[in-house]
């Protein structure tokens, strides 16, 4: 476990908690479906975080896809918050996410033995 990524990781999984939970949020770039880049680009953070933090990978990755669980939950509790809306689409962004993030600690996993075997 690397603490250092593991606490970044707590945090941002606090915030994306907190935000998805707010009423009716503003964001600050608007775009047509600017909020399913957004669920995608968080999710993807808090996947690479969590492959990061653990070195166990099965560890690792049974948080990274434990973080579909939580999109999933937050897209109900949207639900009885005002403003707010469950969405499929936004599901499929976190699931995506998830999956992206995964691939980026691959890849960053993938360009450093490339590196070392350089050297």
């Amino acid at each position: 476990m690397v603490l250092h990524f593991l606490i970044i990781w707590c945090l941002s999984v606090g915030a994306v908690i907190y935000v998805s939970l707010l009423p009716q949020v503003e964001l600050p770039v608007d775009f047509w479906n600017a909020d399913k880049a957004y669920h995608l680009t968080a999710y993807a953070w808090l996947s690479t975080l969590a492959m990061l933090s653990f070195s166990v990978r099965r560890t690792a990755l049974f948080f990274s896809f434990s973080l579909i669980i939580l999109g999933v939950l937050l897209e109900i509790g949207q639900l009885f918050i005002p403003g707010r809306s469950f969405s499929f689409l936004d599901i499929a962004a976190n699931s995506l996410g998830v999956l992206a993030g995964i691939f980026v600690f691959h890849q960053i996993c993938w360009w450093r033995e490339k590196n070392i075997s350089r050297n």
